[in-house]
């Protein structure tokens, strides 16, 4: 992975990889609900562009699906929840 800039928070980086480590592999990762998923769980002053980014970058070297699901939009196909076993 790329060095961070500096306005980046190391926390937020540490929480997206254990997030990303715990979805399952053939389920899409929901950029903008994980993105949401970080800002509760860690103080961060980044915005919520800047997590989505980073999202897709960890993502994408991680090899994972990715769905860009808007809250509220009507236009995007409905992702099945599916659980683990």
């Amino acid at each position: 992975m790329r060095e961070l800039p500096k306005d980046i928070d190391a926390d937020v980086v540490i929480e997206i990889s254990k997030l990303l480590d715990d979805s399952p592999l053939f389920v899409p990762v929901r950029v903008h609900e994980l993105a949401a998923r970080v800002r509760q769980r860690v103080k961060t002053g980044l915005p919520d562009l800047s997590i989505e980014e980073l999202i897709v970058e960890m993502a994408s070297v991680r090899q994972l699906a990715m769905a860009f699901d808007l809250p509220g939009s009507e236009n995007v196909v409905q992702i099945p929840v599916r659980y683990r076993r």
